[in-house]
């Protein structure tokens, strides 16, 4: 199936937001003194940018033949479990145990956590965990459900347990995303060349006006508002790449931050918080500084790691486990 560039270059762009989220959260968390812009701009990117990821598994789940493209529905949840499992674990563990050895970061954890990681996700790996449950839950009730009939009973559980306080273990974690998930595996096409560019940018207006209101008024993040935030946001995101890629600049920059867009998840707040802690020891408080250093080693660092990794089947099966296993089969049938 021939890629939709439209999609690598939103998961490029999410994945950048996702950096910068992280990178002037750290910050600000670590008491450098910070723009008055600072805490609202960190605001509406957390209020789309995470919600973009999930709407982009969907609709490439759906686009790609869903749980059939795996024969069956156990083959194809036990491929997501290695897939999504094995990373999860390992750069769990990581994190933990670098932020158990290093006192100077914002969150803290005890070794003991690593215990816990079966129920308990840290850092950004609940990311995975979470997209793990989805994938899960969409393939068992496609036995029953359509993707929009799924979409619509999950949104609906969702708020039931939530104004009833009632917690279901496990599914608790992928209800809130369900709504963004659903919307991507309900889609066949996202028809962006229907839309003219004067609507596009009227949309990406709307979006930052919008939100921005919410924000100034304190209700952003409450029930149903934050769906209209993160549905908005997904239809704002596809608009402005849209419109961005046309510059062929962007497309590149984009199609290589979406190339290497796993190890960078996986890596990119080990090293936002290292150099942060590096310019703090050494005296250098300024938030532009900090901001530009924390993106590009959060960027390209993980970058450089993926290369290497990808010259050392141990390591590159830490991040693509059944790819590296079929290449090394393939390898195998070659020689």
């Amino acid at each position: 199936m021939k890629r939709d560039k439209l999609v690598d270059c939103l998961k490029g762009y999410a994945c950048f937001l996702v950096v910068f989220g992280h990178v002037i959260m750290g910050i600000r968390n670590a008491g450098i003194v910070c723009p008055a812009y600072s805490e609202k701009l960190e605001m509406f990117i957390w209020s789309f940018h995470v919600a973009l990821f999930f709407f982009l598994s969907g609709y490439v789940y759906n686009i790609t033949g869903e749980w059939r493209r795996k024969k069956t529905r156990s083959r194809f949840i036990l491929y997501k479990f290695i897939n999504l499992g094995i990373p999860y674990i390992v750069f769990s563990c990581i994190y933990i145990i670098l932020n158990s050895l290093i006192s100077s970061t914002n969150h803290n954890n005890s070794i003991n956590d690593i215990i816990w990681i079966w129920k308990t996700p840290v850092a950004q790996y609940w990311f995975l965990y979470t997209l793990f449950i989805l994938f899960a839950i969409w393939a068992v009730l496609s036995k029953i459900l359509k993707n929009w009939q799924i979409t619509i009973l999950l949104v609906i559980i969702y708020y039931i347990c939530f104004f009833s306080s009632i917690s279901l273990p496990f599914l608790e974690r992928g209800l809130p995303y369900a709504l963004c998930f659903g919307i991507g595996t309900s889609l066949d096409n996202l028809k962006i060349k229907e839309i003219n560019n004067a609507k596009k940018i009227g949309l990406i207006v709307l979006h930052v006006l919008l939100v921005n209101a919410f924000i100034f008024t304190n209700i952003t993040g409450k029930p149903f508002i934050d769906d209209i935030e993160e549905v908005l946001g997904i239809m704002a995101s596809i608009a402005l790449i849209s419109l961005a890629i046309e510059r062929i600049n962007v497309k590149k920059i984009l199609m290589f931050i979406n190339r290497y867009s796993l190890p960078i998840y996986l890596l990119h707040t080990i090293f936002t918080a290292g150099i942060r802690t590096v310019l703090m020891k050494i005296g250098i408080g300024n938030y532009v500084v900090n901001v530009v250093a924390g993106i590009i080693l959060g960027i390209f660092a993980p970058i450089c790691i993926a290369i290497l990794a990808n010259k050392s089947t141990v390591l590159e099966i830490f991040f693509y486990p059944t790819k590296t296993v079929e290449k090394l089969r393939g390898e195998k049938i070659n020689d």
